[in-house]
């Protein structure tokens, strides 16, 4: 994250200035700092202990904030008293080494044993009561409450204290060091939490001056530490990022930040008591959870340590891996794709785009949080190259998967095997035809089995040897259109006797078909097939014959100079007309020799329809 600008935060200020009060080094939104109830008890005559692990807090608030911050705050300000403090990280990986994972866990275990896991004389427990915060206009009422009970090697309560309380209304710091915390809260990673850290702190501090201590060795107070901040919360730095540091306490001292695999960054004091610093991130850095902690050290040697309670910190340099498994499938105007994620918990979101082509430039980008997503606004029949890429919380993107894929209103054209040249004698399973493969040549007899699907794309050119024909007894879609229609002719232009013979009782539509100069160009002989926005032209005998049982719905079909008649239509066929032309067919127009009369009201005929343009029963 690149730190907010002094512009952006003085222009922070100035919107809370309507409603706070200024004072030397922090707006004020509301009342000053008022103090709750403190009960503390110390038991005089017990045995201090040496060694000290404060243990994991059980949190008895609805905060998860609450359980990581009000801890580690309280452990920053005891460790100024004059005790060996176990770190809370080395505290946390012995108890998870032990077994210990949650606090039923750790109630289960026996204080004899939890100090032989730890290594230390002395516990500190707490329960963290209180956490919560309540606005009113412009006041806002912040409530802080731990029980805490500190128990020596004897297992004697040494100190306790409980029901405290605190309210607090926060504000916008100007110093050097509340600059960083200015910019972390207009980034929203600390906003909601940061006045309820601020009360933590406060009621730390007041705690570690009644907790009882160890006579000092030397003399001389050393060094105070107030606050230790970093740019690094609630977020992943990679390499181009700057991580920026302060450290607040006790002017004039030597000031240093110490982070495990960085090294010690040197603070700068800007102003009495305010010290900073920056590092730009490495391209070779990488590191996970790792405390950002801070050093004072006065003239004399004497330190002081603070590890900063807002979060730790995280740099992340290393791309995710590739992701696995993707897949497309086809849908009117788009396409639903799916994936597996990078095994790992690194990845944050996945980057999609798409091109024309295999090497072409990308139309568009976009992000998923899931391992999948729907690209729609597409072209139909209009294939186009998908990349799928890992990124992480850092920012940093994988290498790309990708696929290529092919909108259409059958979502199993995507996946279909494209066939070439010549038609085979049987086509089974999931077949289709593209403009990009034609033309496609019906050489024989061809026939589309009960387990058979063909998909045919607009645009297509389908060439008819004189006795050749496709028999369909399984699925055929045609998706032709006005633009590009799918165009049927014969060999070196020369007719040919049929094309389709439709006798299938499952799915057929068939649209967009352009059939000139056959013998009988489509054959129903059964099923319900939908033909519609054909044109049927100069067909030697017949444009359309129907027959059996079939019933079919004819809809938006030119057919036009049958040599014979436009339609037949015998034994127990009952089709349906809708919206079509007949044009020039002669001697007939229609010719009904079914059983069923047929209904051609709403259609068009030129010349207009007559007892001589057509046979039998006719509803006209």
């Amino acid at each position: 994250m690149k730190l907010i600008s002094r512009f952006s935060v003085l222009l922070l200020i100035t919107m809370a200035a309507g409603c706070a009060v200024s004072t030397d080094g922090t707006i004020v939104a509301g009342p000053a700092i008022s103090k709750g109830k403190v009960t503390s008890e110390v038991n005089a005559d017990s045995n201090l202990p040496l060694n000290v692990a404060v243990l994991p807090f059980e949190n008895r608030t609805e905060s998860d904030f609450a359980f990581t911050v009000v801890r580690r705050t309280m452990v920053n300000h005891f460790s100024t008293k004059n005790y060996r403090m176990l770190h809370w990280r080395d505290v946390d990986n012995r108890l998870l080494l032990a077994g210990i994972n949650g606090e039923a866990d750790l109630r289960a275990k026996s204080t004899d044993e939890l100090r032989q896991i730890l290594g230390v004389d002395g516990l500190l427990f707490g329960n963290i009561t209180h956490y919560n915060k309540t606005f009113a206009g412009i006041y806002s009422q912040i409530s802080v409450g731990v029980e805490l009970r500190f128990l020596n090697a004897q297992d004697e309560v040494v100190w306790q204290v409980k029901d405290v309380q605190r309210s607090h209304a926060g504000g916008i710091s100007s110093n050097p060091v509340g600059l960083i915390m200015n910019a972390l809260v207009a980034a929203k990673h600390l906003y909601g939490d940061l006045n309820l850290y601020r009360a933590a702190d406060d009621l730390g501090r007041d705690l570690a001056k009644d907790m009882p201590e160890p006579p000092r060795v030397s003399q001389r107070d050393k060094p105070e530490i107030t606050n230790v901040v970093h740019s690094g919360v609630a977020q992943y730095l990679n390499y181009g990022d700057v991580l920026q540091i302060g450290l607040e306490g006790t002017a004039n001292m030597t000031a240093v930040a110490s982070i495990d695999g960085i090294g010690l960054v040197d603070l700068v004091e800007e102003e009495p008591g305010q010290y900073v610093g920056k590092i730009s991130i490495d391209k070779k850095l990488n590191v996970t959870g790792i405390a950002v902690v801070g050093r004072l050290q006065d003239d004399f040697g004497q330190q002081s340590s603070w590890v900063s309670p807002y979060g730790l910190l995280n740099i992340d340099n290393t791309a995710p891996a590739i992701v696995m498994n993707l897949t497309a499938q086809s849908m009117s105007g788009g396409i639903n794709l799916d994936w597996d994620a990078p095994a790992g918990n690194d990845t944050a979101a996945f980057l999609v785009s798409y091109a024309k082509t295999e090497t072409g430039e990308s139309m568009d980008q976009r992000r998923s949080n899931d391992s999948k997503i729907t690209i729609d606004s597409l072209q139909n029949f209009q294939t186009v190259y998908v990349s799928v890429s890992a990124v992480d919380k850092a920012g940093n993107k994988g290498e790309a998967t990708t696929i290529s894929a092919t909108p259409a209103p059958d979502p199993r054209y995507g996946s279909a095997n494209e066939l070439n040249g010549n038609l085979p004698a049987t086509i089974s399973g999931v077949h289709r035809l593209t403009l990009s493969g034609s033309p496609y040549y019906l050489r024989g007899k061809t026939t589309i089995a009960t387990n058979g699907v063909l998909l045919v794309g607009p645009g297509v050119k389908i060439i008819v040897s004189p006795k050749a024909k496709l028999s369909v007894m399984g699925e055929m879609h045609a998706f032709g259109n006005i633009e590009h229609p799918i165009t049927v002719t014969g060999d070196n232009g020369l007719p040919f006797d049929e094309f389709l013979i439709l006798m299938s009782k499952q799915a057929v539509a068939l649209k967009g078909l352009k059939i000139d100069n056959g013998g009988i160009p489509i054959q129903i002989t059964a099923g319900s097939p939908l033909v519609s926005d054909c044109v049927l032209s100069n067909s030697q005998f017949n444009g359309l014959t129907i027959s059996g049982s079939a019933r079919p719905i004819i809809r938006n079909c030119m057919i036009s100079g049958a040599k014979a008649s436009g339609v037949i239509v015998s034994g127990q066929a009952q089709p349906r007309f809708e919206n079509n032309t007949f044009s020039n067919n002669d001697p007939f127009q229609l010719q009904n020799g079914s059983n069923y009369q047929v209904d051609v009201k709403g259609n068009t005929f030129v010349p207009e329809i007559s007892t001589m343009t057509f046979l039998g029963d006719v509803n006209y």
